[in-house]
């Protein structure tokens, strides 16, 4: 350029006279004092710098400064205390408001604050092949530093999305499709005696001696061990058992309580799923409900035919809501048929099944002769609630285990996914890695369930709990399922673990016991209210369910099951198979 312009060429030549540089013998930088100093350029400070500081422009040769007929005060010539001439023009940035218009003049102009990071290349652009050889990758690990740091903020902005819409929506109607309708239709001649808040139940606590056993009944098949090693990887598929009676008979019709009560051996009757829905009901967000029937100076807790006691809840406490119509196979209703179905199969496919049972005092007091059983045993046990009031009831285990040369008594239970979607969880991907996100999940969703459970494992004294996690094969067919995993606990572990207090558990028994022995004799109903957290009470007819005056629920072998063209994944032959198996079981 200085070549093409002769005229520039020599107007810079006189710019960069600067005179005699002293020499300094002390050190670095101009002597102390010198006599020179004054051909020296004005306005270019000296000041030590590092090499992470930013550097702004020593000079700047290209700038037009304003001609003389101009405002004077915008050019950088004598007008202003401290600028000798304009030979030095372009040292001095002090009036620069061309190339800053809003800067203030008093700042430090000669600096100008850049952003030194390159722009984010594609990484496989043509500009990326050219530029292998440079180095790049402390850049790049910024990069995914940052991009990490975007999307965890992304994700807990969801997340608090979510909280603040669950939380908002608690006490809307939700989930007023799965709640609305009670258990049981509540008749106009039907006489409300009392109604009792959850926020009693808290602050009960009612500690009872250890139970003593009556009678074992039934025999028990063992654990298969195997299935403690299953993984998502390596799943099995459950089998049904259809050949196999399970029985759910209610306390009133038990020949063994009938027996015991004759005998005078307590003055309180009840089976362990109707205990463990009174000790876990502040937990509960279904309706239910448990006929009392007060004859002389005892108390029989029952059940209905058909009641949903027999069933197993599904995304109980969950906040998200589930489909409204009672034939999706998604409803409330349609999986809790669909996880007792499952529930029944896991708890026969984990045993041996050699033939080799342990037998007890009694055979199974339900079966008929040459009936095959499934492998359950009955222990009657009894608690002392008073100097003068024992309660009997029917406990359950399902299998036992050698440990330590000792039988150790199981019970089998089966946690069932539908939808990942629903739950947030894919079992298949993190029950390996984050097995206890996915019970924490299901102890947010199932946590009545859970609790109930539970319950019936520290009732029946039981060594060890066996969870299994059972998933669709696909998620429109609730027909086929697998084992993913099997977990095993002990019972006061786990109890602990989820918040479970025994004395509260018999706090609330008692205090419902010493209620309903104050009553009259006759046939009274507790039925836990649809949508509110409490428990009312009913004095019935002493008919009032024999005559099939109240709608009830059928029996699960009369269920009219949802269609089967959603499975439209799973296998020709297996559908056509699942079919038929569920025709026989309606015609039955």
């Amino acid at each position: 350029m200085l070549q093409q312009n002769p005229e520039i060429h020599q107007t810079m030549v006189g710019v960069f006279e600067v005179g005699a540089v002293p020499f300094n013998p002390d050190g670095w930088g101009p002597p102390d004092s010198t006599t020179t100093t004054t051909t020296l350029p004005l306005h270019v400070p000296l000041a030590p710098f590092s090499r992470s500081d930013k550097l702004g422009r020593i000079a700047d040769f290209t700038r037009s400064f304003p001609s003389s007929n101009a405002n004077p005060s915008n050019r950088p010539s004598s007008a202003k205390p401290g600028a000798a001439n304009s030979s030095d023009s372009p040292f001095d940035f002090s009036l620069d408001l061309d190339a800053f218009p809003f800067a203030n003049p008093d700042d430090d102009s000669s600096f100008r604050l850049v952003d030194a990071k390159p722009p984010p290349r594609p990484k496989f652009g043509p500009k990326w092949r050219f530029n292998q050889h440079r180095t790049q990758l402390p850049q790049r690990r910024d990069e995914e530093v940052e991009a990490k740091k975007r999307e965890a903020e992304k994700e807990r902005v969801r997340r608090d999305r979510l909280y603040n819409l669950n939380r908002s929506n608690l006490n809307q109607a939700r989930r007023e499709a799965a709640i609305f309708k009670s258990s049981v239709d509540i008749q106009p001649e039907w006489n409300m005696l009392d109604q009792i808040p959850f926020s009693t139940f808290s602050k009960l606590s009612f500690s009872v001696p250890e139970p003593e056993d009556l009678l074992l009944c039934g025999a028990l098949e063992y654990y298969d061990r195997s299935f403690d090693r299953i993984t998502p990887k390596n799943e099995r598929r459950l089998e049904r058992f259809k050949n196999r009676n399970f029985f759910k008979v209610t306390t009133t019709d038990d020949p063994v309580i009938r027996r015991l009560a004759n005998e005078d051996k307590a003055t309180v009757f009840a089976t362990d799923t109707i205990l463990t829905t009174l000790m876990c009901a502040p937990r509960s967000v279904y309706s239910w409900d448990i006929v009392v029937q007060r004859v002389g100076n005892k108390l029989f807790f029952d059940k209905r035919d058909g009641s949903q006691l027999d069933l197993l809840s599904v995304h109980e406490t969950s906040q998200e809501p589930l489909p409204e119509a009672k034939d999706d196979i998604n409803s409330a209703y349609s999986l809790s048929v669909e996880a007792a179905y499952i529930n029944q199969n896991f708890s026969q496919q984990v045993l041996v099944r050699d033939g080799n049972k342990v037998s007890f005092d009694e055979p199974n007091p339900f079966a008929n002769e040459g009936d095959e059983v499934a492998s359950v045993a009955y222990r009657y046990r009894r608690w002392k609630l008073d100097n003068d009031m024992h309660l009997v009831a029917r406990c359950e285990v399902q299998s036992v285990v050698e440990l330590n040369k000792q039988k150790s008594f199981l019970t089998l239970n089966a946690l069932n996914e539908f939808d990942p979607k629903y739950s947030g969880v894919d079992w298949r991907q993190k029950l390996e890695t984050q097995r206890g996100a996915v019970l924490a999940t299901e102890l947010k969703n199932n946590a009545n369930k859970l609790a109930k459970w539970t319950a019936q494992a520290l009732l029946a004294s039981a060594d060890l709990m066996k969870l299994g996690y059972v998933s669709r094969v696909h998620p429109r067919d609730h027909f086929n399922h697998v084992i993913l995993a099997v977990v095993g606990y002990k019972p006061r572990d786990f109890a602990a673990q989820i918040n479970l207090n025994t004395a509260n558990m018999w706090g609330i028994v008692k205090s419902i016991v010493d209620l309903c022995m104050k009553l009259n004799e006759g046939k009274y109903v507790l039925v836990k209210d649809p949508s509110k957290p409490q428990v009312r009470i009913y004095e019935v007819p002493a008919d009032a369910f024999e005559n099939d005056y109240v709608e009830e629920p059928l029996p699960e072998e009369e269920q009219v099951q949802p269609p089967t063209e959603d499975a439209e994944s799973v296998e020709a032959n297996g559908i056509t198979n699942n079919v038929e198996d569920k025709e026989t079981e309606a015609q039955t």
